[in-house]
């Protein structure tokens, strides 16, 4: 019937065909990741909230994101489930309502990716990573 012998065996064609497809589905906007433009107007949306997920030390160094509330990571999890007042006190800034967007950034996606699924966990469904984070940031804004 065919005139060549398949060195591929047919079930390994169908999953490269399927990954094929998700890769290309992938390339398209995702609304449930931040843009770095979106990052940018963040100082004119104060129904959004960025939350930097690095260690003060990093921020210090580096710089910041304007708008961004400095969470490290390793109090995250705390931070939410602070009341609004406690919250405020701790880092100055309103306690994000859960239907909020809320948008997270670190160093370079991994740590601003475990922080919206966290707070994703925690009931604020409209979470979401920037994945350029600072590295994307710094270098668009010239800053390094």
């Amino acid at each position: 019937m065919f005139p060549f012998r398949a060195s591929v065996p047919f079930w390994m064609l169908v999953v490269i065909a399927a990954n094929w497809t998700f890769a290309e589905d992938t390339l398209h906007e995702d609304k449930n990741l931040a843009t770095y433009e979106e990052v940018k107007d963040i100082p004119n949306h104060p129904e959004k909230y960025l939350i930097d997920v690095r260690s003060r030390e990093l921020v210090e160094k580096d710089g910041v994101i304007p708008g961004s509330i400095i969470i490290p990571f390793m109090e995250l999890e705390n931070a939410l489930m602070m009341n609004d007042k406690e919250f405020n006190m701790k880092y100055g800034h309103e306690k994000p309502p859960r239907d909020a967007v809320v948008i997270f950034s670190c160093l370079g996606g991994q740590y601003a990716q475990m922080g919206s699924d966290l707070a994703r966990k925690h009931g604020w469904e409209k979470a979401k990573p920037y994945l350029g984070s600072w590295l994307e940031w710094s270098k668009r804004e010239g800053l390094d």
